[in-house]
């Protein structure tokens, strides 16, 4: 039974780039207008304003702002991902599964990432831990040739969630990550009030943050990850990347691609994958 639990974990980043958007629709993440209303002449605010009309249940008023908005890009992903859920939740299937298709021509780990509505389902695209910390406190090594890192989010994870599994490490911040890879959201909350008083805030910021992301909850990710970067002098890239994530979800495509250039700057090549997916319209 273990075994078959850790294998269909394993395959679940796989699967998720497949999941019918009838199986994603159900859940609508909060999506607080950004600062900026545009993004290289993209009206970001068309998506906030889409999301708004949806939750006032105003479905064709949100039909039309997301066609106003493939007017100005007929490929913009972002809107060609958040029209397909809603005609999935008309019970327009052809019409979602058509926006889909698009989206996926057009990029398929953007298409992907935008439509992980389900619990849980962001968790593939997250860098569950600050790699050069971890493997200085517990040891892990999330690959066997440092010269060949993972070349998608995807792989990145995979290797991320054997080094979990297979630490002997019982520590709670290890225990933290183990209930999360297992979906276990409130035990790896409970993990994390078990660490010391004295224990380093900013991975903590950093942990809690991601399970605010599974929760979709990315106005209080990105918060965790600011106080992560402002608690202590720390420049990991996975937390960078992490908060680009959060802020493009938010549709503050400012920071957020700032944030993944410079992550993929440092060498993090989900980071770098992500940038040329989210951010190179």
């Amino acid at each position: 039974m273990k075994f078959m639990r850790l294998s269909i974990l394993l395959f679940l980043p796989f699967l998720l780039d497949f999941t019918p958007v009838m199986a994603q629709a159900n859940t609508l993440p909060l999506l607080p207008s950004s600062a900026a209303r545009n993004y290289r002449n993209l009206p970001v605010a068309k998506l906030n304003l889409a999301y708004r009309q949806q939750l006032n249940g105003q479905f064709e008023e949100a039909l039309l702002t997301y066609n106003s908005a493939l007017a100005w890009q007929a490929d913009w992903i972002p809107a060609l991902t958040g029209r397909a859920a809603l005609y999935q939740r008309l019970g327009r299937h052809a019409e979602a599964d058509r926006d889909r298709a698009i989206a996926e021509r057009q990029d398929p780990y953007a298409t992907a990432f935008f439509m992980a509505k389900g619990r849980h389902a962001l968790l593939p695209f997250l860098a569950l831990y600050p790699q050069e910390w971890y493997q200085k406190e517990y040891g892990f090594n999330t690959t066997e040739d440092p010269l060949s890192p993972p070349s998608t989010p995807q792989a990145y994870y995979t290797y991320q969630y054997f080094s979990i599994q297979n630490t002997e490490v019982t520590a709670p911040a290890v225990a933290a990550l183990q209930h999360k890879v297992l979906q276990d959201v409130p035990a790896s909350r409970r993990a994390l009030l078990d660490l010391p008083r004295d224990y380093n805030t900013s991975v903590v910021d950093m942990l809690s943050g991601n399970l605010a992301m599974l929760e979709h909850d990315y106005d209080k990710a990105v918060a965790h990850y600011n106080n992560a970067l402002l608690t202590n002098t720390v420049h990991w890239p996975e937390l960078y990347y992490n908060r680009g994530l959060g802020n493009i979800l938010l549709h503050n495509y400012m920071n957020g691609c700032a944030d993944l250039s410079k992550s993929a700057d440092a060498g993090f090549t989900p980071a770098q994958v992500m940038f040329q997916s989210l951010c190179n319209f």
